[in-house]
């Protein structure tokens, strides 16, 4: 499904520089209170309960590491893009860190970049997500095949990545490959139950497949509401003039 515009994108520019500059200011005096205190919140208990594990994030890269992601996960990639900076200054060439940072800038519209750097990391352990990342590019460039090919070698690296899978099917339905698109689709929702893009792509292959009962079944099983539903008939609709069995 497509990936929702983040939303700083509809603020004011005078209130994002703001924003920003604050942000800066915070970041440069000490990047580790800035982001224990975006993971915990701006309450005085939270801010004590955050010195804790202060000493671990300041020693230990895969804990900083793991802040930064969850910001990925909030979709502050540009926070993110920051504290990968500071990582940088005391971890630098860290192949995960270089990863996150391909993944910020993709997210943030900078597909060069973000090309260029996972053109680095596909010899090494992050081969699959850098291929994964390339077929993110490709496929937001509109260039299905390259899509399709790229995220095919991703799975044939890290055969059980949800993720990955997902997005091949879906790339797999705009190619009008139901048949792979399916199978594909099968797979990543056992690997990952809990996925609902997963679920909600399988939903839109039975649709555009002619089985409405099965998606229903799908969309029911997933609890999804009615607004996602919604936007899931909507992009088959759209969809169906295009794909054929």
């Amino acid at each position: 499904m497509n990936t929702p515009a983040h939303p700083s994108s509809a603020w004011p520019a005078a209130v994002l520089v703001g924003l920003l500059a604050s942000a800066h200011a915070m970041a440069a005096d000490d990047p580790f209170a800035a982001l224990l205190s975006a993971q915990a919140g701006s309450s005085g208990t939270a801010a004590a309960e955050a010195e804790a594990p202060r000493k671990d994030l300041e020693n230990d890269p895969a804990i900083y590491l793991q802040l930064i992601r969850n910001l990925q996960d909030k979709g502050m990639y540009f926070a993110s893009i920051a504290h990968l900076d500071a990582f940088d200054l005391r971890w630098p060439n860290d192949p995960k860190a270089i990863l996150l940072r391909a993944d910020a800038l993709r997210e943030t519209g900078h597909l060069e970049r973000a090309a260029a750097l996972y053109e680095v990391l596909l010899k090494g352990p992050m081969a699959a997500s850098a291929r994964h990342g390339q077929g993110l590019i490709a496929t937001k460039k509109g260039d299905l095949n390259a899509a399709e090919s790229a995220l095919t070698r991703a799975s044939q690296i890290n055969p059980t990545d949800a993720a990955i899978l997902n997005d091949l099917g879906y790339v797999q339905i705009l190619l009008r490959r139901l048949n792979d698109a399916g199978f594909n689709l099968h797979k990543a929702t056992e690997l990952d139950p809990k996925n609902l893009r997963a679920a909600a792509n399988l939903a839109l292959y039975y649709l555009l497949d002619g089985q409405a009962e099965r998606a229903e079944g799908v969309m029911g099983w997933y609890k999804l509401s009615e607004q996602q539903r919604k936007e899931i008939l909507a992009r088959a609709a759209k969809l169906s003039d295009r794909v054929s069995p």
